[in-house]
């Protein structure tokens, strides 16, 4: 290979380093950060910050890493005498990061509430208070109506969709308890999961058991076992409602029995 082909490689090369997709994704988890942070006043249950803060150093040290080998390939380009038209990841300062423009964390939830209900559609960004948005979820969930329910979360946005779980989770426990004729412990959560798991994957479809069982271990538990820790706020904000209408149901074919 002569030099002139070597260094078109390691320039396509600098190109493709993904360091622009590390610093979308990293401002995704600062925006989910700042959101959990809010919702966290509300609830006393752990949601996941700390994991959080650690997936964003440890994007941190990949970016560096990233950052550090964008000038590994410009200096060698610069001695082989092939660095004037080199790539523009090549011609980073060392040490610094491309900076992609801002995430837009509406974008993010809406694209996301489309995933984990298997729709599609553009939000109508609606201004309200959590508790008129539990209740209108509640009802979709009641009614068995899962476009509504999508389209009610998704045109929430992260800002009032993230507060869902603390006004989820006390119910969530209370119904476990109604059920159960006792406080719920984490034992019972995989019975719980399996009775309530068909109900929530109607409106949730995205929903695995397992997030199905951690969503419920983080309510009935208080966080202290099992907790959707993994900075998911979109998915945890989906399920809590859906928990709700679902054990709510539950109770109500037992009474009846």
């Amino acid at each position: 290979m002569d030099v002139a082909a070597l260094a078109g490689r390691l320039k396509a090369l600098a190109a493709d380093l993904p360091l622009p997709a590390l610093d979308t994704a990293d401002q995704c988890l600062e925006a989910a950060q700042a959101e959990l942070k809010e919702a966290s006043r509300e609830s006393n249950a752990e949601i996941g910050l700390h994991k959080l803060g650690a997936a964003r150093e440890r994007l941190d040290a990949a970016r560096v890493r990233l950052a550090e080998a964008a000038a590994a390939i410009d200096d060698y380009l610069e001695g082989i005498g092939a660095s004037a038209a080199a790539a523009p990841a090549a011609a980073i300062p060392k040490g610094a990061a491309v900076k992609p423009p801002p995430v837009d964390p509406r974008q993010w939830w809406t694209d996301r509430v489309n995933e984990l209900c298997d729709r599609t559609g553009a939000a109508d960004p609606q201004q309200v208070p959590p508790t008129r948005l539990f209740n209108d979820l509640l009802k979709a969930a009641g009614d068995g109506n899962a476009e509504a329910y999508c389209k009610r979360l998704r045109d929430a946005g992260p800002q009032t969709g993230v507060k869902l779980p603390g006004l989820a989770w006390p119910l969530v426990r209370t119904l476990a308890a109604e059920h159960l004729g006792r406080t719920p412990t984490a034992r019972d959560v995989p019975g719980l999961r399996d009775k309530c798991a068909d109900k929530v994957r109607s409106l949730v479809p995205k929903a695995e058991p397992d997030h199905i069982g951690a969503a419920l271990a983080s309510a009935c538990t208080l966080g202290r076992k099992g907790t959707d820790d993994d900075g998911d706020a979109a998915r945890t904000a989906a399920m809590g409602p859906a928990l709700v209408a679902a054990l709510h149901r539950l109770s109500k074919s037992e009474r009846r029995a």
